[in-house]
């Protein structure tokens, strides 16, 4: 008996897609309440039919868009906790990967913060599950960098993590106004990784890790060989 075929995985459907797109676009330029399914439909050159048919309401393509534009960060940009041998590594590499989707994601953020309260409580809540799953990966990269002692014991991760945020996002609104500065981008955000790091830092603790990493490794290498 010839066994079935897979099943086909689904394409992408374009109208869907591209109402995303034009989702974010247009509640990015005219706030959430001003936006209309109509301004919406025709920015993504489809009917106004196809985006009920396919979202049912307003409210519903303002979560998927949400959704899909604050997709946590790719796994490539947050390695696993267990690699962990340089603090200014960590959280340069958080840094710099939040702070290019925060250019893509701000207009959309900066109105979003702007209406908050026109949210219901259950989705407010699946709005900060959408934002932190990426906030969660840094968390537990500076508790394996704690444990691993390249930062203090007394740090709390939660709350870097917050500060980071909280720095990077003040300085792409900053970037976002048309206000005089005498610095680079690139420069602001080295800057703030050097504060971070300096206030949680453990002295040597990095060599301090690569030295028990290393003796780890001969005490491991050492009772292979015993075994063998």
């Amino acid at each position: 008996m010839t066994a079935p075929p897979p099943p086909r995985k689904s394409a992408p459907c374009p109208a869907r897609e591209r109402l995303l797109d034009a989702a974010a676009a247009v509640f990015a330029r005219d706030g959430i309440a001003a936006s209309t399914t109509r301004e919406i439909a025709r920015a993504a050159g489809v009917n106004e039919v196809t985006l009920f048919r396919l979202f049912q309401s307003k409210q519903n393509l303002l979560m998927a868009a949400l959704e899909r534009e604050f997709a946590p960060l790719p796994a490539e940009a947050m390695k696993s906790p267990a690699t962990e041998t340089d603090l200014s590594e960590i959280v340069r590499d958080y840094a710099s990967s939040y702070a290019a989707g925060l250019s893509r994601t701000l207009p959309l953020k900066r109105v979003l913060i702007g209406e908050i309260q026109l949210f219901r409580e259950h989705e407010l809540k699946v709005i900060r599950g959408m934002l932190e799953p990426t906030r969660r990966q840094l968390i537990a990269r500076l508790r394996s960098a704690r444990q691993a002692g390249l930062a203090r014991e007394d740090t709390n991760p939660d709350i870097v993590a917050d500060q980071i945020n909280a720095i990077i996002f003040m300085g792409a609104l900053r970037n976002s106004l048309p206000l005089p500065r005498n610095y680079r981008t690139r420069d602001y955000l080295d800057d703030c990784v050097t504060t971070i790091v300096r206030a949680i830092e453990i002295p040597g603790g990095r060599k301090k890790s690569r030295t028990n990493r290393t003796k780890a490794t001969k005490r491991t290498e050492g009772s292979k060989g015993g075994d063998e």
